[in-house]
């Protein structure tokens, strides 16, 4: 069941958010005063990680990808059978996924794992990752995967198969992470290393 989630705060946050206030209250009443503080200060902090602002897409020509993830771009590789595109999210980025072409959702599986640092190699086998492929009109497809990197909490993901995806849709939430974006050989990119991308709104390159 998909379940929408434009809410300021993303649904994925509320339970932290409830027990963070409902601290802070019980901290107020019986008047100790340095917890009430850490409390809010921990309110503060997940109503800025969990935030889930609108975004307009701007108006690409036929055939756009926009960025699934905000983050930096760390690495763009060229493979055999196309181009990878590596971004890593921080947990100063919005947490919000959203959908980076007008698309079907071809395939997704999620597998539960640990949240080790990705810059440790066995996190690739370990840890808790979201792999989706979005198929086109024209039976292109962009390959996404999304794999935690210490982070605060478990992936969610609101999605199922054969669903149809406005570009920008939001279908997931990943508080902190590496993204992993494989897109054919018939794409052209325009970004760069050490660019900062913003999910539904950075247009990474065009499929033809």
């Amino acid at each position: 069941m998909i379940v929408n989630d434009t809410f300021i705060v993303s649904k994925a946050g509320y339970k932290y958010l409830f027990i963070s206030i409902g601290l802070f209250i019980l901290f107020s009443l019986f008047g100790w005063g340095f917890f009430k503080f850490l409390t809010f200060l921990a309110s503060v902090f997940l109503i800025y990680i969990y935030r889930n602002p609108e975004r307009e897409i701007p108006y690409f020509q036929n055939g756009s990808l926009i960025s699934p993830v905000d983050g930096k771009v760390i690495g763009i590789n060229t493979l055999d059978n196309g181009y990878e595109v590596v971004v890593k999210s921080s947990l100063l980025d919005t947490s919000i996924l959203r959908a980076p072409i007008l698309s079907k959702v071809k395939s997704f599986h999620v597998r539960k794992g640990t949240r080790l640092s990705t810059d440790i190699r066995k996190s690739m086998l370990l840890n808790e990752k979201f792999q989706i492929e979005f198929e086109d009109k024209n039976k292109n497809i962009v390959y996404v995967e999304h794999i935690l990197d210490n982070s605060i909490d478990d992936m969610t993901a609101n999605i199922h198969l054969n669903q149809d995806l406005n570009q920008g849709k939001r279908y997931g939430v990943m508080t902190k992470g590496k993204t992993i974006i494989r897109l054919p050989l018939t794409c052209r990119l325009s970004l760069h290393v050490g660019e900062h991308v913003r999910a539904g709104e950075t247009l990474l390159g065009y499929i033809s």
